[in-house]
């Protein structure tokens, strides 16, 4: 962090502001509990594209936080019995020393209201302590609570953005403040112990910099936006490279809105759908309307990449924007559509379906429906430009090879010679790794060197077996010192290009599309030459 700019920073009154926003009185009056969580409250909503009741969203602060457990914190006691308490200075003993035990233990009991303000019901429980799906996306309203309960030792810092960690993730890198890795498991108490792991990261940079409470948040989320380059991407929509779905559910006013974009309302800003963390600018999105609706709404263009966050029920998110109403195609058209009654998300009835990538194939067949539903293909947006290729049936990974990867390098200009497949690498004593395709294999046996490989898959549609492929891949490019890497599977071909320091960012290929735009899209193709061309890469 730059020293100097925060001392100015901190002498502005936009920073003598913020720092006011985090300090907290302690006199413990409720009446300063709720002015000081509404301050929060209203940072945190600032920018929210739909209008949200600050009251309420208080309202449920002061519930989580009367659910902690703790019979002594001070937004909850008269004056009398703060006068009363043995507690040094009235503070709480929720301390970290006690926080494996609020995970494990932590549950949601309803409340009634009396004349002396919100009483918990004991016999009323509306979130059980084994939903940690559930209690770990309360963690900002949570964190807000630890922050005000524990503010006399400073350990909890408050946390914000619920549905966009990725700001808090730019805010960071811009101040040099490095956030541990997150967790990715199904296992949600880890990302309640994430909350942890932030927290100590803070922690830590809040001593390296001699920091109040206050001065940290302000720094986090006051100052470091300053310093982040944001610079909104004005450049023409890209052309998409994957097709996802998502779902339109009654219970968070999804309906309510869809309805709406029907009835001509503008579009609002910044709508932040539940989405694959994989999504990319430009890609499609289609919108099914889950029960009792059940039929595809609308399809829409991603206006920015995928995110995920560890705070949010839903925990990979992405931007939508531009949709196109489709004609009302429901489960039922599905089920009995040729096509796609054969289709594995349908078979599954569309549940758990947000995320889910949609194939080349499915799109196409998805416009064939709508023309026979009585739509104009034409409105919606195109996967690729060309007609569709038929690759024939397709079962494994030999196929994959044999149908679509070697006639694509065939129309690049390789020839037989030129590659060399399961080329045995030595990879330790007695080990072998073995690539699938290696371009103009050099050196002495089991000691090659190499400008590009390939490896292909049948299917890695899940960001998981993608991830297996690329480490696979990396792998062997490490042992070849190849400066090219591809991995494929029956849907698309990727391209990754080693960086100045010989390492590739699984993060950015050079290239990413269907087989199917390869084959029938004469710019997709040229372009596709230009990278990984036989003249290109025999040079290398």
């Amino acid at each position: 962090m730059n020293a100097q700019l925060w001392q100015l920073y901190k002498a502005s009154d936009e920073g003598k502001k913020f720092i006011e926003m985090f300090e907290i009185e302690k006199d413990g009056t409720l009446k300063d509990f709720d002015s000081f969580m509404r301050r929060l409250v209203e940072f945190d909503l600032k920018g929210f594209p739909s209008p949200i009741d600050i009251d309420e969203q208080v309202e449920h602060v002061r519930f989580v936080t009367l659910n902690m457990g703790l019979g002594n914190f001070l937004p909850y006691r008269d004056e009398t019995d703060y006068e009363d308490d043995e507690t040094e200075e009235g503070g709480s003993d929720f301390t970290l020393d006690s926080y494996e035990d609020f995970v494990e233990n932590f549950e949601l009991l309803d409340y009634d209201v009396t004349a002396n303000g919100l009483v918990l019901n004991k016999e009323k429980c509306c979130l059980p302590k084994s939903w940690f799906r559930n209690k770990a996306s309360l963690m900002c309203k949570i964190s807000f609570a630890l922050f005000w309960l524990d503010n006399w030792n400073g350990f909890f810092k408050p946390i914000f953005y619920q549905h966009e960690f990725s700001i808090i993730q730019k805010n960071c890198d811009a101040l040099g403040l490095e956030l541990p890795e997150i967790p990715r498991s199904r296992d949600y108490r880890e990302y309640m112990w994430y909350y942890l792991d932030f927290c100590n990261a803070v922690n830590r940079f809040q001593a390296e910099y001699e920091l109040t409470d206050a001065e940290v948040c302000a720094c986090i989320y006051g100052f470091a936006p300053m310093l982040v380059d944001e610079v909104k991407d004005a450049s023409p929509m890209p052309k998409p490279t994957n097709v996802w779905l998502t779902g339109a559910g009654k219970g968070n006013d999804d309906f309510d809105y869809l309805d709406e974009i029907e009835a001509g309302v503008p579009v609002k800003e910044n709508m932040f759908w539940a989405c694959n963390e994989k999504t990319k600018r430009g890609d499609i999105v289609i919108v099914y309307c889950l029960t009792p609706r059940s039929y595809i709404h609308s399809i829409w263009r991603a206006s920015g990449r995928g995110t995920f966050n560890p705070f949010d029920y839903y925990h990979s998110r992405a931007h939508i924007c531009e949709p196109v109403i489709t004609p009302k195609i429901t489960i039922s058209d599905l089920r009995e559509d040729p096509y796609f009654s054969e289709h594995k998300h349908i078979r599954s009835n569309l549940q758990g379906i947000n995320g889910k990538e949609f194939s080349a194939k499915d799109y196409a067949e998805l416009l064939r429906l709508i023309e026979e539903k009585g739509g104009n293909a034409s409105k919606f947006p195109k996967l690729f430009e060309g007609g569709n290729v038929n690759f024939g049936k397709l079962e494994n990974e030999r196929d994959v090879e044999e149908k679509i990867l070697i006639p694509m390098l065939r129309r690049l200009g390789y020839g037989e010679g030129d590659w060399t497949r399961q080329l045995s690498l030595k990879a330790g004593r007695g080990l072998k790794a073995i690539p699938d395709f290696v371009f103009f294999a050099k050196g002495e046996r089991h000691f090659e060197n190499a400008p590009f490989v390939i490896e292909a898959k049948f299917d890695m549609a899940s960001v998981l077996e993608q991830a297996r492929a690329f480490s696979q891949a990396l792998s062997y490019a490490r042992m070849l010192q190849a400066k090219l890497l591809g991995i494929c599977d029956k849907e698309r071909l990727l391209i990754f290009r080693a960086g100045k320091d010989g390492s590739f960012n699984r993060d950015a290929p050079i290239f990413e599309d269907h087989w199917a735009a390869i084959s029938s899209d004469e710019l997709v193709g040229a372009k596709l030459n230009s990278l990984i061309g036989r003249n290109v890469v025999s040079e290398m």
